[in-house]
Formats: C-alpha cells, sequence, structure tokens
C-alpha cells in the first residue's frame, strides 16, 4: 500500500462517490475502482459499501482513513521539513479549538507578528469530539478544549484511548455571558432562576456524543426552558444582542468580545471548576511556531 493509494481512498472518503472522487484527482474510475479492490485484496478488509444511493465507508474503511489521514499529514510534514527553500518563506500551523474567542486573539496576535513572505494558519472552531479526532488524526497539531470535574474521569480515557496528552493552562468557573443590555446585565451575579425567562445558547454536537461533551456547564437539576441550539460564535453573538440570548463560558472573556459589549457573571450558588488545555499527541514535539502559539493562549487565557 502507498501513500498515493491512502490519498485516494481518503478523497473517495470525502467525496463519497468514486465518480468525484476521480474528476477531483484528474483520473478515471475505471481505475481508482482498481487500486481500491487492489488495497481490499493486499489488507484482507471490505472498504467501501456500494449501493443505489452511494458508497459508505465500512468499520475497517473509517480505521483505515483515520490512520492514513495521519500517515498523510505525517508525509506532508516530512516533505516541508526538507524543502529549505519553502520552509524559510513560509509557516503553516493548523489548531482546533472548542467555541473560545481567547483563542482566536492567540492566533490574531501570532498572525499580526508573523515577518514571513508567506503564511497559512487554519483554526478549526468545533466541539469537543471533533478538537479530538482532529488532533488525534493529525489534521490539526493542537487542539484547545475543557475538562471539567463531571467529565474528568471520561475525558482521561478518551485521551489515551486517542494518544494524546493534556496540558492544563487555567482552572476556572464558569460564568454566564450576555450582552451588555441584556436585562441581567445590571445584576453582579445571576441564579439559574434569573436566567429561566431568556433563550440559553447551546453549541451544536453530534448525536452520538455522549452528553457530558457538551460545552455548558449545566447544574445537573438546571433545565432551560428556551434553547437556541448554533454552529459558530457569530451567531452566538446575534441571539444575544437580538434576542437578549445568554450562554455559559469557562470564565474567560477576549478583548474583542468585551469590544462587542460581551459582559460575563458569576452564577450564584455554582462553584463547580474546569481546566481549560491544550492537547497534543503523546510525545510530539511542538513546532516552533505551535509553541509561540501556546504561549500567546496562556497570556489570553487569563481570568479577568
Amino acid at each position: 500500500m502507498t501513500l498515493l493509494q491512502l490519498k485516494y481512498i481518503a478523497m473517495i472518503a470525502k467525496c463519497g462517490s468514486f465518480s468525484k472522487a476521480a474528476q477531483t484527482l484528474y483520473v478515471t474510475q475505471p481505475g481508482i475502482s482498481k487500486m481500491v479492490r487492489a488495497v481490499e485484496e493486499e489488507l484482507g478488509i471490505t472498504i467501501f459499501v456500494r449501493s443505489s444511493v452511494g458508497i459508505t465507508l465500512t468499520a475497517e474503511g473509517e480505521e483505515l482513513v483515520r490512520m492514513g489521514k495521519r500517515l498523510l499529514k505525517d508525509a506532508d510534514q516530512i516533505t516541508q521539513h526538507f524543502r529549505q527553500e519553502i520552509c524559510n518563506t513560509h509557516e503553516e500551523l493548523n489548531v482546533s479549538s472548542q467555541h473560545y474567542c481567547f483563542v482566536i486573539d492567540a492566533l490574531t496576535m501570532l498572525q499580526n507578528k508573523s515577518t514571513m513572505d508567506s503564511y497559512t494558519y487554519k483554526l478549526l472552531i468545533g466541539q469537543n469530539p471533533e478538537v479530538i479526532q482532529q488532533v488525534a488524526d493529525g489534521e490539526s497539531e493542537l487542539g484547545v478544549l475543557f475538562v471539567g470535574e463531571h467529565n474528568q474521569k471520561f475525558m482521561n480515557r478518551v485521551f489515551e484511548e486517542s494518544g494524546l496528552e493534556f496540558h492544563e493552562l487555567i482552572t476556572s468557573v464558569p460564568s454566564v455571558f450576555i450582552h451588555k443590555n441584556h436585562p441581567l446585565a445590571a445584576k453582579t451575579s445571576v441564579t439559574f432562576e434569573d436566567l429561566q425567562p431568556y433563550p440559553c445558547i447551546m453549541y451544536a454536537l453530534d448525536a452520538d456524543a455522549p452528553s457530558i461533551l457538551h460545552e455548558e456547564f449545566l447544574a445537573a437539576d438546571f433545565y432551560p426552558k428556551k434553547v437556541n441550539i448554533i454552529s459558530d460564535l457569530y451567531q452566538s453573538l446575534q441571539v444575544m444582542t437580538a434576542c437578549n440570548g445568554y450562554d455559559f463560558g469557562i470564565g474567560v472573556i477576549s478583548e474583542g468580545n468585551k469590544a462587542l459589549g460581551v459582559e460575563k457573571r458569576p452564577i450564584e450558588g455554582f462553584d463547580q471548576t474546569i481546566s481549560i488545555g491544550w492537547v497534543c499527541r503523546k510525545s510530539h514535539v511542538l513546532s516552533p511556531l505551535a509553541a509561540e502559539f501556546v504561549e500567546n493562549l496562556k497570556n489570553f487565557s487569563v481570568d479577568t
């Protein structure tokens, strides 16, 4: 099996079609189908199941694609490392994060300080399982996420199974984030009862993911009556300003959010702590650029 074969299989999985993958890769469909059969025979597995509605990955196929992405990423890093003429003029950093504005601040600072002729910075924003998977697959060099008292044992097991290690940045108490014009903004602290008349903002989580991976830090006996499920930070600000919405945050508020009128309030009687940190693959030595990014995270992840 070759890296080229892995690249083709990954593209088929991404496109969901042999014909679309062939068009993208500028190869013939019979040729790409023959290649897949050769890999299946070599490994003794079935990678794709074909049906009238398209193709789907088998469990073995999913594992192959996941492992293949790591190899392709490593191969790309090796190529970039030894192509000095490119490395001297171009830098690249791929990171993943849950919905934290301070991570955007840290990356912006890195970008503004860069003296390179060219660069590629990629920030993937998603929920906890996505961050873990992207780092484990090598799609991102590191990921920023939280570990709470309620899910610490579970998360430690996930890190171990995914081959990741967690590095703590800060320990914080979750707060409620609201706009400065919110009816509750005059209060110095809020209760769960205060919040009930207003829509709670929650970030979409895959249906198969366990609920303890949600970014929302809800008490066991608190169930909001009004819920807005969203997918990105911009939507969060819109719901806050237009609908008097609120969300539960990690206790760290970015300068960018402050400038947009976002404020935080402590929750009365709620003192469950969480740890915010970054993960990378075990024994991985951070690139100089990633190490600088982590230092920026330390500066911005200050509970103010």
